[in-house]
């Protein structure tokens, strides 16, 4: 009878997870900009869903591994941020003031080749990549199109309806609640992955679509079990 009802759950949150991949603007965008990256991108989004809350088995993380760098590489190859590596004039003239007040005040403190080389050759990309990183990591930029904090000169486009927003703060609580290693170390390699793509790619941060969608799913998933279990306990009293 167990083994049964597990199945039957099993299929039902299978199913959830489907409506979750299809229900959103996004996959939409996806699949009409470049439909085999919309098939990649969904039969990874299951993958995600299957290992991480169904059978977490070796051939399973091997295929999700797999698809996840292919995932990377394509995006990287369309939309790899040149910008990174790249000085615009601005930058160049905010280290030309901070070398001329950094000299002044702190001597040699700042004026050793250590801190020059790290100043001159590696703060710039590593606050670009900063700026990546949290851009990647703002809810408004999934449910509101970056609403109100629209950025120039990036297409910001509806990924989810804010309808789903309570259900991943509900995935993302429960995934701290449990705090799965494999789910962390998942999330941290995408999130730092995604810094590198540029935020101009016409698909938007891909790399965290099935991310975010097993979020969702996982929070209707507990929603649904919360609503059933309270309504068998009013029918049984």
């Amino acid at each position: 009878m167990r083994s049964l009802r597990k199945i039957v759950f099993g299929r039902r949150e299978k199913f959830i997870n489907l409506l979750v991949l299809v229900l959103n603007p996004w996959w939409w965008i996806i699949i009409q900009r470049n439909p085999w990256m919309g098939i990649l991108v969904f039969i990874l989004s299951l993958s995600v869903f299957l290992y991480f809350w169904q059978t977490k088995s070796k051939k399973l993380l091997f295929s999700l591994l797999t698809l996840t760098l292919i995932l990377f590489f394509i995006a990287v190859r369309d939309a790899f941020d040149e910008s990174l590596f790249r000085n615009s004039a601005l930058n160049i003239q905010q280290y030309n003031k901070r070398h001329e007040f950094y000299a002044k005040d702190l001597g040699k403190i700042y004026t050793n080749k250590f801190s020059l080389t790290y100043f001159k050759e590696y703060s710039f990309p590593l606050i670009k990549l900063q700026s990546n990183l949290f851009a990647n990591l703002d809810p408004n930029l999934y449910f509101f199109a970056s609403h109100p904090r629209e950025r120039l000169g990036v297409e910001e486009f509806k990924k989810y309806s804010p309808i789903f927003l309570p259900f991943f703060l509900i995935g993302v609580l429960y995934s701290i609640y449990i705090l799965s290693p494999n789910l962390f170390i998942y999330s941290i390699s995408i999130l730092l992955l995604s810094s590198i793509i540029s935020s101009k790619y016409n698909l938007g941060p891909i790399l965290f679509f099935p991310l975010i969608s097993y979020m969702i799913t996982i929070g209707f998933i507990l929603t649904g079990r919360y609503l059933v279990g309270r309504l068998r306990k009013r029918y049984e009293s």
